[in-house]
């Protein structure tokens, strides 16, 4: 089948001095163009009308607004970037450490001060993240959304540049379809009051938050609340009550929503019809900013959460922040209510306990989110001014301590304030700290042992040890992020004399296993039928990212297997979450598509090695063997779980009788295009089962239509469709050779690296 042929990419106003003084053609790669790093040359740009000022190219075609909208204009270092999806990128920062240059030109050039201290400072690291933000922008509207470096999407886009490498399309862009239910509530504009219902329903549902929520958030006394209320129920019509209620109706509202939504595991009508009628009372309760007020909008946090729309809880808990700072529940002597003979023990040290909740929700979400934190650090309560019966809140709150540590000292990172070996000493110690929190716990409950307690407690346990894990992996993220050579030559660079270094060199098993971790939990959780709404199901989809990166990085692991179908099974559970939250099917498909990816690239990756094999073999006598034929051996006698039907022939795959190495590579080296392409009338065998083959759950909320839409370029931010993946294989070249396919990092020092990531990611014209 004859292909159309690939747009032309955009003329250049400026290539690198190298390709200007051979007169060729220059590409936009960073650190360094596809011609300078075959010849191992420095790769630097400079004006000719500026001598000596280090320079940067720039595309000629980039949109200056996007949709004549003016919202987001492409100018500075974004032009110099060559801007690649602009819906779905953070915004480049315009520190000297990420200037696309290398360490020589810096040094030559007039204007940078010879400084070895500033050097040392400012020294590139694999220990540094390599994206800050990641940007959502809605095509023509001015919808904008920014999330941090500790967040989920910001570790796709490392994921994508993995992807990238093995010239598969990025996934982090179907993030930006899921924006619009994280961050927005479709709502009447009218008023909606409806009825409490019957006594039994009230008191079942009641009954259910205060077994399964109340315990790990403490924010209101039970009995205070249940007087209320009945009191309420006994109101004719709501649209008469007094203004100093609206508060506590929302309250039961929420306590009803959230019992019935626990009750079925899953979005139901009721807590649909109790939430809209909460949110819709939002203004009238920050209208009355008191206790009561502090109180309907973390249990409005609670809700959003619960149903994945994490986005407006984060808004609604920034506001009761800021309400409970003002009522100075923050300050120890001013937490407790003033001891009376009605009021008990719990209602004394209620305030104490809110704040405690707010801390905790604060520094889990901020973790997860990136956003910079509304509480400052000496105002989080110490686990000892709390005499709550629930351990959980105060094991929530230890944990929410090291977590803010965790964002300030890891995320929060400005580049010169510390060398590299502070940065792993920080991470040594933070690493240290939650190992000694997790040993106070309970054995039977601790986080990273299996979890043995009362089946009505087991949801509560599962959910802090999933957040233990969550830490570990923002803690250690930048080992499972840099190739692992690298690291360890870092580690090993400036930590050489810490007895932690052995942990932080397994940084990336830490991660993984964690991973693994979170992703049991989930699926026991939903075979036990005890799944909450506590948990939602971004814990899971961090769990899916990290083993999608391990498998990328690790394609000959013997626990391949087990982690692809662990991968798969997450996946199902995440996709099924989302469905019944009526989540955007894009963002699903995209889910979707980096499982089949994985698949794709397991199975080229082991048929290529299957052939190195067999020519090392057979040339053993004629040359000496190459460096490639090292790899492990991958066993394709296990069986292969997966419901995706891989064609297990291994003349599907054209191999090339050689593979070059970056030490073997030169300019009179033909370039090769068919590692892992197959015929095209094999191509959609990979991405979906045959006719008789049952389809699996994890394509059940797959779209009928799409698998036969026009193929995208590489360009185009929309998100491909799953079945032209190896379509999409065979058509992304551009007359690239096999060293970047199959050496994506080979040759690269630790400021290449970095920069290359840091740039990769750059918005592209549309």
């Amino acid at each position: 089948m004859d292909r159309p042929p690939a747009a032309k990419r955009p003329r250049l106003s400026m290539a690198c001095n190298i390709c200007r003084q051979r007169k060729v053609k220059c590409d936009a790669e960073y650190p360094k163009c596809r011609n300078c790093r075959t010849r191992n040359q420095i790769c630097v740009t400079t004006d000719p009308q500026r001598p000596g000022v280090p320079g940067v190219r720039e595309w000629l075609d980039i949109p200056e607004k996007i949709n004549g909208n003016g919202v987001a204009q492409c100018d500075g270092l974004h032009k110099a970037i060559a801007c690649r999806q602009n819906d779905q990128n953070s915004p480049p920062n315009t520190s000297p450490q990420q200037q696309p240059q290398s360490q020589e030109a810096q040094q030559h050039s007039p204007s940078v001060e010879d400084n070895p201290a500033d050097e040392k400072l400012n020294e590139l690291s694999p220990v540094h993240q390599p994206f800050d933000t990641s940007l959502n922008v809605e095509r023509g509207t001015n919808r904008m959304k920014v999330l941090g470096g500790s967040s989920s999407q910001c570790l796709a886009k490392s994921l994508d540049i993995y992807f990238e490498a093995a010239r598969l399309k990025p996934v982090s862009a179907s993030f930006s379809h899921g924006m619009r239910h994280a961050e927005e509530l479709d709502m009447p504009l009218a008023l909606s009051l409806p009825p409490l219902p019957a006594r039994d329903c009230r008191d079942r549902y009641t009954s259910i938050y205060l077994a399964r929520i109340h315990p790990t958030y403490p924010i209101f006394s039970p009995h205070a609340f249940r007087e209320s209320m009945e009191q309420l129920a006994t109101v004719a019509d709501y649209k008469r009550l007094s203004r100093d209620s609206v508060p506590v109706l929302v309250l039961v509202y929420l306590v009803i929503g959230l019992g019935s939504d626990e009750e079925a595991q899953s979005v139901t009508e009721a807590g649909e019809k109790y939430l809209q009628a909460a949110a819709g009372l939002v203004s009238h309760l920050i209208a009355i900013p008191y206790l009561p007020t502090v109180q309907a909008l973390l249990l409005l946090t609670l809700m959003y959460r619960g149903r994945n729309q994490e986005g407006l809880a984060w808004q609604t808990l920034g506001m009761a922040i800021r309400i409970a700072y003002t009522l100075g529940i923050h300050r120890p002597h001013t937490g407790h209510t003033p001891p009376t003979s009605q009021n008990s023990h719990d209602e004394r040290h209620l305030p104490t306990q809110i704040w405690a909740v707010c801390c905790c929700l604060e520094r889990m979400m901020q973790l997860g989110c990136g956003r910079p934190s509304s509480i400052n650090t000496e105002h989080v309560n110490p686990v000892g001014s709390l005499t709550c019966h629930s351990p959980y809140l105060q094991w929530n709150l230890g944990l929410a301590e090291y977590q803010g540590s965790i964002s300030q000292h890891i995320y929060n990172y400005h580049p010169g304030s510390r060398n590299v070996r502070q940065i792993l000493l920080d991470t040594a110690r933070l690493d240290r700290l939650l190992l000694s929190w997790a040993n106070v716990i309970p054995p039977e409950l601790r986080p990273g042992n299996d979890i043995f307690c009362p089946e009505e407690e087991y949801h509560m346990a599962a959910y802090l040890s999933i957040q233990f894990h969550e830490t570990l992996i923002a803690l250690h993220r930048a080992a499972l992020i840099a190739p692992t050579a690298n690291f360890d030559a870092e580690i090993e660079k400036h930590c050489s004399d810490e007895p932690s270094k052995f942990r932080l060199r397994n940084g990336e098993s830490i991660c993984v296993n964690s991973a693994r971790s979170i992703a049991k939990l989930s699926i026991e959780l939903s075979e036990r039928g005890t799944a909450s709404r506590l948990i939602p199901v971004g814990s899971s989809l961090l769990a899916c990212i990290v083993l999608a990166i391990y498998l990328m990085k690790n394609p000959k692991s013997r626990l391949q297997t087990m982690d692809l179908e662990l991968l798969k099974l997450c996946l199902e559970n995440c996709s099924q979450q989302l469905a019944r939250c009526n989540s955007d099917p894009r963002f699903m498909e995209g889910l979707a598509a980096m499982y089949d990816q994985i698949v794709t690239h397991q199975r080229v990756s082991s048929t290529s090695t299957e052939r190195r094999h067999a020519l090392a073999t057979t040339n053993q006598s004629d040359q000496p063997p190459q460096k490639a034929s090292i790899w492990p051996l991958q066993n394709n006698n296990l069986p292969h779980t997966s419901n995706i039907a891989i064609p297990h022939n291994a003349s599907s795959y054209p191999i090339p009788n050689n593979f070059l190495t970056p030490a073997t590579y030169d300019d009179s080296a033909p370039q090769i295009n068919t590692v892992g392409h197959v015929s095209c009338n094999e191509e959609h065998i990979v991405s979906r089962p045959p006719e008789n083959a049952q389809r699996g759950p994890l394509f059940d909320y797959l779209p009928a239509a799409g698998k036969d839409q026009p193929h995208h370029q590489q360009g185009d931010s929309t998100l491909h469709d799953t079945g032209s993946l190896i379509d999409h294989l065979a058509s992304s070249g551009d007359g690239s050779n096999e060293v970047d396919r199959l050496f994506p990092f080979e040759g690269y020092n630790v400021e290449d690296l970095w920069n290359w990531m840091l740039y990769f990611d750059g918005p592209q014209p549309a």
